[in-house]
């Protein structure tokens, strides 16, 4: 069989690539008589092993590594294996499986061995009070954080914007451009610098790798301190700087952080351990404490409490309980309260009134003041919202995902390109939001509205034809100030540039535009039309650029732009019909008419929601953060319709951004719903298992066991008995605890009284020096040499046998071969397993499997294997087939 160029991390055996003749699935495989499937010259039982890395060793970033694989830039455009719907599975290249075994799987039940047991037996059993410490401890933390990042961001936007305005206003529009670039470049310099050259797992939002975590995918160094720091440095530059992007992504992975760090008590990479809950030092607690640290996040990042519980709950989280669900809740109101105390502390040193959560001390960011009553004929044309933010969603994921296997073809590796990048962007961005509004006039205006208020106030003397109607407050630009000229009629006027009031501000501030009730025509469609272009393909190209930055900013102004403009169509149906409020432009209905929801500012929230669910295919949780953003509540139902509406066309073409990025970076996480043509239960789970497998006795010589470890790379080995019937399964141990026991006989010149413990057996207790030190020390055992260099293969030790009874896992799970793969892949999910172990009816080692064996695309392959095989109802499956054409076939 010809097989692909070896790797020190390619698993075993190889997966069958598609239209391969050589295919393992054509010439190592056959049915005995019975119609077992039988694998034939293979010897594999587990995942390649990348246990050995050192936090002190070159880092593996398997986020952002480099990939050399030919490319062609028109190929970036072309059709490629990103569309598809989100009932198809992913199908990988040749190069991109072998990268998939790059990434270490971790479980999510601790190793239920004799010396965990001894460990948890001193650990107190039954406490609660603890870990809601822990939860208000993560709560406060974050919004803590949360309060120091925005503070930073909204310090670095008001000196660029208050400069570049007096700059305009005093001097001339080429000294505030020059000001803009040299001030925004900078701030981008010290994000992408950081990013680069510390800690490159802060690039990005982070959502993508605190998914792959909490799906059991381990990505090294994305919890650690040093990643937390410049995580937050680096958004606060970048948003600060005026680049297309958001901090709540970043938020989300700061969470996370926070939880990782507090709940384990310590640091590898500060070197210390405080030595308190030590009992929640364990994989599944560690994972719970994330899942609340990412909603925690949510919550600080939109000040929306609900929103993080479901959020959490409905896209990141793998496991979650009822318990968890209430401590969760628990810390992200924390969090909230936190950050809005905080932010009314701050306003009351100007203001003088602490306590009061209002205003600019209120974490309700997009706050609607103006309520207006909901009707069913709004259904209508949130359709349409939908319809257009389904699309368009579709293609910002595309792109996205097109432009990530372009940067990672092309500057992945060069770090002064993956610096330079932002750089570019930065200034291309900045030179258009000061150029491009120059193309559009200054627009008179003498009415404006308070928000809040449902009538406009205009100056006496107005005409009673009223064409535009705009906020109280609008950013000058190159226009004159506000109430200084006057008409001819005598009253006073106003004039504002339509894009500058869009692109001459923070995205948020943007977006509080686009938001506002009774401005019906402050935005043309031209200004609208430009803003969504620029944004669109701003956004896409700074998202997953070497800055610690998020995209739910960029979203929800772009879903904003799509709502105002189809707002404003049925605004000029309306005006084209003569329909409208006495008194209002045409076109317009005021309150208390029935026809007042007809403004684009409720479309505008509308499309937001509408177009962060084509992206992220978020449904419950979204609608909520919706609501509590904007204080919104009488909007909700064409909300609702509208992100399903979006989330249905999207789902038609493509996965989500999240899970398509993750399937580019070939991350192996599993989806909570499995996706196949036929049934699965129709499918033995001997179909994808690995054998034969690499066993281990109870008792072994020291030299066995290290020859094996040498010559596999395999992760976890099925422990077997003899017994009369023969070799029955008992249990399943790990290499890396078989490498800690390894070293400490030799260590020690005797395999008696190892004195092993199980803080011992996690290197998660020690330093990151000592991990490398652990690192040197089984790189020397399995090369056969001591430390100092001396060989050590004739060591007497090695003779001795070694008693593995202490240290198996004797819950490790385990299923007959003709368990359905339907069944399998729930199991695995469910218990977030890293091994199956597959045994026959009287308990012997089959096969193995992991979660590579039960990813999309060997699904796809063992229903293809099940229609060859001569006695499996796959044949007879049909996807589309009516329950009276099965009955033929049977018969």
């Amino acid at each position: 069989m010809e097989t692909p160029p070896s790797s020190p991390h390619l698993r075993v055996p190889l997966v069958p690539f598609p239209n391969d003749s050589s295919s393992p699935s054509k010439l190592n495989q056959d049915s005995d008589r019975n119609g077992r499937l039988r694998q034939v010259g293979v010897n594999a039982s587990e995942e390649e092993s990348t246990s050995y890395q050192s936090d002190t060793e070159p880092d593996h970033d398997y986020m952002h590594r480099p990939s050399f694989h030919s490319f062609s830039f028109l190929s970036m455009f072309s059709r490629g294996r990103d569309v598809k719907s989100a009932g198809v599975n992913h199908v990988y290249t040749r190069e991109e499986r072998r990268r998939l075994n790059d990434v270490e799987s971790i479980d999510y039940l601790p190793i239920n061995s004799e010396i965990y047991r001894v460990w948890l037996a001193r650990q107190p059993h039954g406490w609660v009070w603890d870990r809601w410490i822990m939860m208000g401890g993560i709560g406060f933390t974050v919004g803590l954080i949360g309060f120091l990042l925005y503070t930073l961001i909204g310090i670095f936007g008001a000196i660029k914007y208050n400069t570049v305005r007096w700059l305009i206003a005093h001097a001339n529009l080429f000294t505030a451009w020059l000001f803009n670039v040299i001030y925004s470049t900078s701030l981008v310099y010290l994000s992408t610098w950081v990013v680069v050259n510390i800690a490159p797992q802060a690039g990005g939002a982070g959502v993508a790798e605190v998914t792959a975590y909490l799906n059991g995918c381990n990505l090294p160094k994305v919890f650690n301190v040093r990643t937390l720091w410049v995580k937050f440095v680096s958004c606060a530059a970048a948003v600060g700087s005026g680049l297309p992007v958001g901090p709540e992504g970043p938020m989300i992975h700061i969470g996370a952080m926070i939880g990782a760090a507090l709940s384990q008590g310590h640091s590898t990479t500060l070197g210390f351990t405080t030595g308190l809950f030590k009992r929640f030092q364990n994989p599944k607690d560690k994972r719970d404490f994330v899942t609340a640290g990412t909603a925690v996040g949510v919550a600080a990042a939109f000040g929306a409490p609900i929103g993080g519980l479901l959020f959490a709950y409905e896209e990141l989280a793998s496991f979650f309980s009822q318990a968890l669900g209430w401590q969760v809740f628990f810390a992200c109101m924390l969090s909230v309260l936190t950050e809005d105390t905080l932010r009314s502390a701050q306003t009351a040193v100007t203001q003088g009134h602490f306590g009061l959560f209002d205003g600019e001390a209120s974490t309700i960011f997009f706050e609607v003041q103006t309520q207006l009553a909901n009707h069913v004929a709004a259904v209508l044309p949130a359709i349409l919202v939908g319809l257009a933010c389904g699309v368009l969603g579709t293609i910002f994921t595309l792109l996205n995902v097109k432009v990530v296997r372009l940067r990672d073809a092309i500057i992945q590796g060069r770090r002064t390109w993956r610096m330079g990048e932002p750089l570019l962007i930065i200034a291309i961005f900045v030179s258009l939001s000061m150029l491009l509004p120059l193309a559009f006039p200054c627009t008179p205006t003498n009415c404006y509205i308070k928000q809040g208020d449902t009538k406009p106030y205009c100056p006496e003397g107005t005409s009673s034809n009223i064409r535009r109607i705009v906020e109280e407050e609008l950013p000058l630009y190159t226009c004159t100030d506000s109430y200084t000229g006057a008409s001819s009629s005598g009253n006073e006027t106003r004039s504002y540039n339509e894009l500058a009031t869009l692109m001459y501000v923070t995205g948020e501030d943007a977006i509080k535009h686009l938001l506002s009730r009774g401005t019906h025509r402050e935005f043309g469609y031209a200004a609208l039309v430009t803003m969504l272009v620029v944004y669109f393909l701003g956004a896409v190209w700074a998202a997953g650029s070497a800055i610690a930055s998020g995209l739910f900013v960029p979203m929800l102004l772009i879903g904003s732009c799509i709502g105002r403009i189809v707002g404003l169509i049925c605004v000029d149906m309306a005006a084209s019909g003569g329909h409208g409020s006495p008194g209002a432009p045409p076109g317009v209905f005021l309150p208390p008419s029935p026809w007042a929801w007809v403004d684009p500012g409720a479309f505008a929230l509308i499309g937001a929601g509408a177009f962060m669910g084509g992206v992220t295919r978020l449904t419950i949780s979204l609608a909520v953060i919706m609501m509590e953003v904007s204080n919104d509540v009488r909007m909700v139902l064409p909300l609702l319709v509208a992100i399903i509406m979006a989330k249905w066309i999207a789902d038609a073409v493509s996965h989500s951004l999240y899970h398509s990025i993750l399937e580019v970076k070939c991350v192996p996480i599993l989806h909570s719903d499995v996706a196949s043509r036929v049934s699965l239960d129709l499918i033995p789970v001997q179909y994808v298992m690995a054998c034969p497998v690499v066993t281990f006795q109870e008792r072994m010589p020291l030299n066995q066991v290290r020859e094996i470890l040498r010559d596999t790379r395999h992760n976890g080995f099925p422990v077997v008995r003899n017994t009369p019937q023969g070799q029955v399964f008992v249990g399943l141990v790990v290499r890396d605890h078989l490498m800690v026991l390894l070293r400490r006989a030799l260590a020690r010149g005797t395999t008696a009284n190892l004195d092993v413990t199980y803080e011992d057996l996690n290197h998660q207790f020690v330093t990151a020096a000592a991990r490398h030190l652990i690192w040197e020390q089984h790189m020397a055992v399995l090369q056969g040499r001591s430390m100092d260099g001396v060989p050590s293969s004739h060591n007497p030790v090695l003779q001795e046998v070694l008693d593995l009874r202490p240290y198996i896992n004797s819950s490790a799970a385990a299923v007959q071969e003709s368990f359905s793969l339907e069944r399998t892949y729930v199991v695995f999910r469910t218990l977030g397993l890293r091994h199956l172990v597959i045994t026959d009816q009287h308990n012997h080692v089959k096969g193995i499997v992991t979660r590579k064996d039960v990813l999309g695309f060997r699904l796809d392959q063992a229903v293809e294997e099940g229609k060859g095989s001569s006695n499996s109802l796959v044949a007879l499956a049909r996807p589309a087939s009516s329950a009276s054409e099965l009955a033929e076939q049977m018969t």
